[in-house]
């Protein structure tokens, strides 16, 4: 029993953490591909999970955890780059929906908090 849990804790745990972010986010990555549309998607998701994983990898060197988390974090660096550009690739065009409709940001009222700081993260579509 104890080379079972051994084995288990050894080699399969740190393979399911590793490949994790491939098997969570091939199916959006699909969905998106194969519906030719990424309507309803939120890019904020890919930014979130970019800062957080390159955090990650720099904290490496001083903290030193598992090489498993620092392999997760590079693969999931990879992984939300191909997602964001399957997201932008597969944007519905603004007359599709009517206006700006499919914009992302696009119906924010004018406010203090409404534009991020030099547009970041705002993706406009140069289609027609």
């Amino acid at each position: 029993m104890g080379a079972v849990l051994s084995f288990v804790t050894g080699f399969v745990a740190p393979v399911f953490i590793i490949i994790s972010p491939i098997t969570s986010y091939a199916d959006q990555i699909a969905a998106i591909y194969r519906s030719k549309s990424s309507a309803g998607f939120s890019l904020d998701i890919p930014l979130i999970m970019l800062v957080a994983s390159i955090l990650r990898v720099f904290y490496f060197p001083g903290a030193q955890y598992d090489m498993s988390l620092l392999i997760q974090a590079t693969i999931m660096i990879i992984v939300q780059v191909i997602l964001l550009h399957v997201a932008l690739e597969n944007r519905p065009s603004p007359s599709s929906k009517g206006g700006e409709a499919s914009v992302p940001f696009a119906g924010i009222k004018d406010g203090e908090f409404s534009a991020r700081p030099y547009h970041f993260w705002q993706w406009r579509s140069p289609k027609p």
